[in-house]
């Protein structure tokens, strides 16, 4: 080893403004497609939205959202032991319960943050095609719809996969 030459681990995650940046992409794509926000459940969407990484998706009971409006920065609904973790990211509107809380994980948080939404008849991206899953009980799924009448529901795959697909001078360094 050469004293000489410092060793140093290279920088890992990205920056608030690379999260920001993607952000703006897909709001600029939500509007051009008639979506007022966007309802992310899995790991790979919520990660490449706020850079949350954790462990914690390896239970399979405990549902985790990000909702990404039309304008301004994204809302996670978490349970409550993840919060600390998602401080961390650039986020920082961040609602959470004691989970788990099988008769509402979350749900009524979501419903209460959605609301606006079905008031106006808007407009929901949730993500339905491959590689994609309601990560939550569908009865809980059922149960917010139920809640937020109006609200229409649009299928955001290829829009959400398209934005991931093309790749920004930071994820390419």
């Amino acid at each position: 080893m050469n004293p000489a030459i410092p060793l140093t681990s290279p920088k890992r995650g990205f920056t608030a403004a690379e999260f920001a940046a993607r952000t703006e992409r897909a709001q600029r794509r939500m509007a051009q497609d008639g979506i007022a926000g966007l309802l992310l459940m899995t790991e790979p969407e919520v990660r490449y939205f706020t850079g949350f990484q954790t462990l914690f998706w390896q239970s399979p009971t405990r549902p985790w959202f990000l909702f990404l409006p039309a304008a301004g920065k994204p809302v996670a609904v978490i349970p409550e032991i993840g919060a600390a973790l998602m401080h961390r990211t650039w986020i920082d509107d961040i609602r959470t319960w004691s989970a788990p809380a099988p008769a509402d994980d979350g749900i009524s948080l979501l419903a209460d943050l959605l609301a606006p939404l079905a008031r106006d008849g808007a407009a929901l991206g949730v993500m339905k095609g491959h590689e994609t899953q309601l990560r939550m009980p569908l009865a809980d799924w059922e149960r917010l719809m139920v809640m937020l009448p109006g609200l229409e529901v649009a299928d955001v795959t290829g829009l959400v996969q398209g934005l991931r697909m093309v790749k920004s001078e930071a994820e390419i360094a």
